[in-house]
């Protein structure tokens, strides 16, 4: 990857589920107890269910990739910001549900020249955005009004 020396890692987490829709993970690198919960339409409760922390890891991955692309071009955001969505669909042949589309938003503002240069690197650098399926749709948003 651009400016990182290039070495393996293990990265894990374990989920625990410990009451009535309730659960709780924890991760290599962060040992306090995550809350989440089944998704609102099969009884979810007011804690991330496992499709929401699918997309933030897709839109946190996209952001910290985009700063650390920014860093070697020795450029800085003077904003960003980053937002996922995605269809999930009953899929009848396979009696299973499946993210249909996964589009992210990203909102930047800097120098556009660099920032065209930064966002372009997207798709081959972030690492859960280009191992998922499907492909993960970007809509880049340079230097947009509000």
């Amino acid at each position: 990857m651009i400016g990182l020396e290039a070495k393996n890692f293990d990265v894990k987490t374990t989920a625990t589920w410990e009451e009535e829709k309730k659960g709780y993970f924890v991760t290599t690198e962060w040992p306090d107890l995550l809350p989440f919960s089944c998704p609102p339409p099969f009884g979810g409760i007011d804690r991330p269910s496992p499709e929401d922390l699918f997309l933030a890891s897709i839109a946190t991955c996209t952001l910290t990739t985009i700063l650390h692309i920014c860093d070697s071009l020795h450029t800085k955001p003077e904003s960003l910001n980053v937002a996922t969505s995605a269809t999930v669909q009953y899929d009848k042949k396979t009696n299973d549900f499946i993210f249909s589309t996964i589009t992210c938003i990203i909102n930047i503002k800097g120098d556009g020249f660099l920032l065209e240069r930064a966002c372009e690197l997207i798709p081959k650098y972030c690492i859960i955005g280009k191992n998922i399926k499907p492909n993960v749709n970007y809509d880049i948003n340079i230097n947009a009004p509000p």
